[in-house]
């Protein structure tokens, strides 16, 4: 006697983007599938039914780990992604204003940074070490989709690969800007030649192998409309033009008329030139390499009030109440962890603006959930979706005294 494969009804979808539905003891459990509610899961298959369903934009998505959202109908997907921090946000006890989510197109994301192995280079599949061997991707620009079978050739060229190399690719201003990490093949100078050659007959503008830049054929260059940045190689900067474009817009509406502002995690200081239009501006960050790319952008920009460049681990000796004295407001861009210290000092302090940019809702709330506490009020929060496809969201969220 055969025993029928369970049922499940998918009740809804949870922060990853898996089937959420009622176990055999009546308790929830996630089903690790591309499902949506109200469809079913059978012996752990989904029936696809949902009239929220669409196909979905890349032939890779159901092996590909990189995007978990391909199927859901855009406004399906505009309340789920809304949804991820507004969820957040109550979890923490906050209950802002939350604006509709700001999107970006497809074939935007100007930088990525593949895995590579003998045999793929790609994206790992979901929750697994394998790797899948991309012969498209709608999420990235087109002219780093176009180079995947280039970037295959380059690492031929180097050798063989290991489980932990990387290329990260940036499509910048003056061209490709291409950097490998983690190969253990030794660079000898005949490699060198063949590495610069095969970077110049490809167009790409740099070409890094691990901390040794082999060529610059051209500045591989940030172009904002508040400044152009010359950007090292492998640096963080937000991954789509027009994500940062209304990052920078969001920022700006969130300040009253400052003097002074104080642009913490500031990297390469895409808010701080913006910043500069405006106010004198305190430039924080741990790189130099970035800090250095700052000033150098800043003696090349006209239209700008003073930036002082302050190099800083802002996680192990955040600024102080008495440092943050003379400050109007303060903008904060921390990295995935969040800035826990750092507000913690915010909240301590008399400054009265605060505006944060977060990739991840849930450290954003618990760090607003801090700066609330120190008397700030959350007023609004702006979801950008940079992370197309993906269950991460960027947000601006605007705290005042």
């Amino acid at each position: 006697m055969t025993t029928a494969a369970p049922t499940y009804t998918v009740e809804r979808i949870d922060h990853r983007a898996e089937a959420v539905v009622k176990g055999p003891d009546g308790s929830s459990m996630s089903v690790p599938v591309h499902a949506l509610p109200g469809e079913m899961i059978v012996d752990g298959r989904c029936d696809g039914s949902s009239p929220d369903r669409i196909g979905p934009a890349c032939r890779h998505f159901e092996a590909c780990g990189g995007c978990v959202a391909q199927h859901m109908s855009p406004a399906f997907y505009a309340r789920w992604k809304t949804g991820l921090v507004a969820q957040a946000l109550r979890a923490h006890g906050l209950a802002p204003a939350i604006d509709p989510l700001i999107t970006v197109p497809p074939r935007t994301r100007r930088r990525a940074k593949f895995s590579v192995t003998t045999k793929a280079l790609g994206f790992h599949a979901a929750a697994e070490a394998t790797v899948i061997d991309l012969a498209e991707c709608p999420v990235v620009t087109a002219k780093i989709e176009a180079a995947l079978p280039r970037l295959r050739e380059l690492i031929s060229l180097l050798g063989a690969p290991n489980d932990e190399t990387r290329i990260a690719v940036a499509d910048l201003h003056g061209g490709l800007d291409v950097v490998v990490t983690e190969l253990k093949s030794e660079l000898t100078a005949g490699r060198r030649s063949k590495l610069a050659n095969f970077a110049a007959s490809h167009g790409f503008a740099r070409l890094t192998i691990g901390d040794e830049t082999v060529v610059t054929h051209a500045d591989p260059r940030l172009v904002t409309s508040s400044g152009s940045i010359v950007a090292p190689p492998d640096s963080f900067f937000q991954a789509v033009a027009e994500a940062e474009t209304a990052i920078v817009a969001a920022v700006l509406a969130g300040l009253p008329k400052v003097k002074r502002v104080a642009d913490l995690f500031c990297g390469l200081g895409t808010l701080s030139l913006p910043l500069a239009r405006v106010a004198r501006v305190l430039a924080v960050d741990t790189e130099r390499r970035l800090l250095d790319a700052l000033v150098h952008a800043t003696r090349h920009t006209q239209g700008l009030k003073p930036i002082e460049a302050l190099r800083r681990d802002l996680f192990r000796e955040p600024l102080s109440a008495k440092e943050l004295e003379g400050i109007d407001a303060v903008v904060l861009d921390p990295p995935f962890a969040g800035a826990r210290a750092q507000c913690e000092r915010l909240a301590a302090s008399k400054v009265k603006s605060v505006v944060m940019v977060s990739c991840h809702p849930g450290t954003l709330a618990r760090d607003a959930k801090v700066l609330v506490g120190g008397g700030f009020d959350l007023l609004r929060v702006t979801p950008i979706d940079q992370f197309l496809w993906s269950n991460h969201v960027e947000c601006v969220a605007v705290f005042r005294r």
